[in-house]
């Protein structure tokens, strides 16, 4: 009995010491996550975007949803992400963007890196960083590093196939490295606020810098100049260009965006009605033939209708007493002549024959002899011998477009193109970063404008 209680006392021995254990744990990995975890939320998602993550795949993202460090973010067409790091770093993500985001640390002494892979982000750092924290952003060809700033790092390709990353510096200042083949960092430069330079080529075949220049506001997409006038409205440090510039840029924006619109709505209209006169067409085609073997048959039936049927033989004048010759048996369809062409004379010819025979033996056949003979003679010579078939097709003139080709507000060249065809690249580039926002193989159906992005 003894033994008994002993045995059930020692389990319960172990029981506690094992609850106390797991409590110990519990605490400790709290007190640790307090200490090393790095707080990434997406506090604000318009339109859509997917998470990749290493052990779970993909993801839907969504509003209050946090990030783990190594996540791969995608950013759909239309649609933008707000991210909020630790409680004093802010990201917004632009539309059709790929990104991975990592952070290790913690608040005080925080290592943040974005590797952006296309796209673009606008990054805000609220307080100066500690002496041991940094933040980076990273593109194909190029590294930035900050202490305490908002800047907008944007990747493009150029027409010739070249990878362009831009950073636009809107307060502070930012550090702009190429890197090189074997992943180190070569030629870097410092841009200041209100300044905005670019890193072009790649690694493998050698990338180089711009000297910094002023911001090209007008060129920055709507989003981004949407989150500028965030910032200015809360008073943050946002460097060359006024409230009141951001507002005219963003109404402009507005607009484009607002026409862009009414012409993808006026381009699926114009290709509706293209398939419906496509569709009319055969319908007509249809008809055509019908009507063509309708004709067919009725020239078939009434072989009178088609060529101009003369009388086989003309009666010749008769005399005074004599009697009218034989008349002549109509030709088969006005293609064959009479072949008694009313020579004989009648059988009582008078005292005083004719002083003037018929001088037209009707020798001469229809000068316009039917094409589809009829079974049957025409006794009313056709008028119209019925050349037009009514089926010829209707010859159109190709349909041409205007190109337009914009740079800040204005046209920077026009080109005019046939319906169906691609518009063509313009030798000059209107400046050396940038593109054509447009996909040229795509066949002109409507009147176009395209923007330098």
């Amino acid at each position: 009995m003894q033994k008994s209680k002993g045995i059930k006392i020692a389990a319960l021995l172990c029981g506690a010491i094992v609850a106390i254990t797991g409590m110990v744990l519990v605490v400790s990995h709290f007190f640790r996550g307090e200490e090393f975890y790095r707080s990434i939320l997406i506090y604000e998602l318009e339109g859509t975007a997917n998470i990749e993550r290493e052990g779970a795949g993909e993801i839907r993202a969504a509003e209050d949803l946090y990030l783990e460090s190594g996540d791969r973010l995608t950013v759909a067409d239309e649609s933008s992400m707000r991210l909020k790091l630790d409680d004093d770093k802010y990201a917004m993500v632009e539309e059709n963007s790929i990104l991975a985001i990592e952070g290790a640390g913690d608040a005080q002494d925080s290592k943040t890196k974005i590797d952006l892979v296309q796209g673009a982000i606008t990054n805000e750092i609220q307080n100066p960083l500690s002496t041991d924290s940094t933040y980076e952003v990273n593109s194909p060809n190029s590294v930035m590093a900050v202490r305490g700033t908002i800047f907008r790092v944007e990747i493009t390709t150029d027409e010739d196939g070249e990878a362009c990353t831009k950073v636009s510096v809107f307060s502070g200042k930012v550090s702009m490295g190429a890197l090189l083949e074997d992943g180190t960092v070569g030629e870097e430069i410092y841009v200041a606020a209100g300044e905005e330079a670019s890193c072009i080529g790649d690694s493998s075949s050698g990338s180089y810098l711009t000297e910094p220049e002023a911001i090209d506001f007008e060129n920055l997409p709507l989003q981004a100049l949407t989150f500028l006038m965030e910032l200015v409205q809360r008073d943050a440090p946002v460097t060359g260009i006024s409230q009141d510039e951001l507002s005219g840029l963003i109404e402009e924006a507005e607009a484009w965006e607002d026409e862009d619109e009414s012409e993808a709505a006026d381009y699926e209209e114009d290709t509706d009605e293209e398939e419906i006169d496509e569709s009319d067409g055969s319908e007509y085609e249809d008809a055509a033939d019908e009507d063509s073997d309708t004709d067919d048959s009725s020239d078939s039936s009434n072989s009178g209708s088609t060529g101009n049927n003369s009388n086989s033989g003309s009666t010749g004048n008769t005399g005074n007493t004599g009697s009218t010759g034989n008349t002549g048996t109509p030709g088969s369809a006005g293609t064959t002549p009479r072949t008694n062409p009313g020579t004989t004379p009648g059988t009582n010819p008078g005292t005083a024959p004719g002083t003037n025979p018929g001088t037209n033996p009707g020798t001469t056949p229809g000068t316009n002899p039917g094409t589809t003979p009829g079974t049957a003679p025409g006794t009313n010579p056709g008028t119209n011998p019925g050349t037009t078939l009514g089926n010829d097709p209707v010859v159109t003139q190709p349909k041409e477009f205007t190109v337009k080709f914009m740079y800040q507000g204005k046209v920077f060249a026009t080109q005019t193109v046939e319906s169906g065809q691609c518009a063509e690249k313009p030798i000059i580039k209107p400046k050396e970063s940038g593109k054509w926002d447009f996909d040229f193989s795509t066949a002109i159906k409507k009147d176009t404008t395209i923007k330098w992005k």
